[in-house]
Formats: C-alpha cells, structure tokens, sequence
C-alpha cells in the first residue's frame, strides 16, 4: 500500500509545477494589462489637461484684446490688420496688452494674435444695439488668438470672436 501512494505523489511532481507556471503566467498578463490600461488613461488626463490649458491660454489673450478699446482702433480700410510679432502679413506688429502675463507668454512665441479690421469702413449698426443709430456708425473686427505649445506637448489652440465698435458720427 505504501507503494501505491508513492508512485502516485511522484507522477503529480510536475503537474503541479506545469499549473502553477500557468496560474503565474496568468497574473502577469493580467498585471501588465492593467498597467497599460493605467497608462493610457493618465495619457488621456494629460491630453486634455493640455487641450484645457491651451484653449484658457488662448481666451485669456482674446479677452484682454476686447477688453481694451486701444487693440481695436478704428483706422485702415477692410483687410488693415495689426498683430502681435510672430504673425505675418500684417500692416503693424504693435498690438498693445497691458497684462504682464499675457506679454511674456507673447514674448516667448506661445501665444500670438492678430485683429483685423473687416467689411466695409463704416456701416450703421445692427438694429438690437440698443442706441440712437442715426448717431453711431460700427466698424467690425475680427480678434484671432492662437496659443501654441504643441512642441512641447502642451497643447495648440486658437479662438476667433468678433468685436463691434460704435463710433460717433459727426
């Protein structure tokens, strides 16, 4: 009797090893799976971080352009463009912008802008401003402000808005 169990013991030596490898083999593509699973998803957090970032970047320099009457002066025909350095085709490269913040980030070549003047030079304006529009006149203004970091991974954006300005008629 003690023969028997012997032999059976010693025939299941290297079955148990078999399944064991296979149970670990197992765990370990379970393992590597989750962790390229991770992986791609802190990817996607760190595309739409950047995507974020650009499009804040990218409305903070069209926000501080319309919120100052000086980066939309009424001169030049349709077409008369001003820009900030780093654009091209434009009739001037001096676009003010008082934000401290806003002109280094220009400075460094991430964020540019370009305003420019659009339709005709100036026409009545649109029956909802609510004005004396026998008084005023409008000129429209197209504001394009591009944020670009996309060599560094961070992300490319670019807003467009349109401003109206009421102008005195004399």
């Amino acid at each position: 009797m003690k023969t028997i169990a012997c032999n059976s013991i010693r025939r299941q030596d290297g079955a148990i090893l078999i399944i064991s490898l296979v149970i670990l083999i197992a765990i370990t593509l379970l393992t590597v799976s989750s962790m390229r699973s991770s992986n791609i998803g802190l990817r996607m957090a760190q595309n739409e971080e950047s995507r974020v970032a650009a499009a804040q970047g990218a409305q903070a320099l069209a926000d501080a352009i319309v919120s100052d009457p000086q980066t939309t002066p009424v001169i030049g025909g349709s077409g008369f463009t001003i820009c900030t350095p780093g654009e091209s085709a434009c009739n001037r490269y001096d676009l003010p912008v008082s934000n401290s913040v806003i002109a280094y980030e220009i400075s460094t070549g991430d964020l540019t802008a370009r305003v420019q003047r659009m339709g005709p030079i100036f026409r009545p304006p649109p029956r909802v401003v609510e004005s004396s529009i026998d008084k005023f006149a409008s000129a429209s203004f197209e504001v394009t402000a591009t944020y670009d970091r996309a060599d560094e991974s961070l992300g490319r954006q670019r807003i467009v808005e349109g401003v109206l300005v009421l102008v005195p008629t004399l």
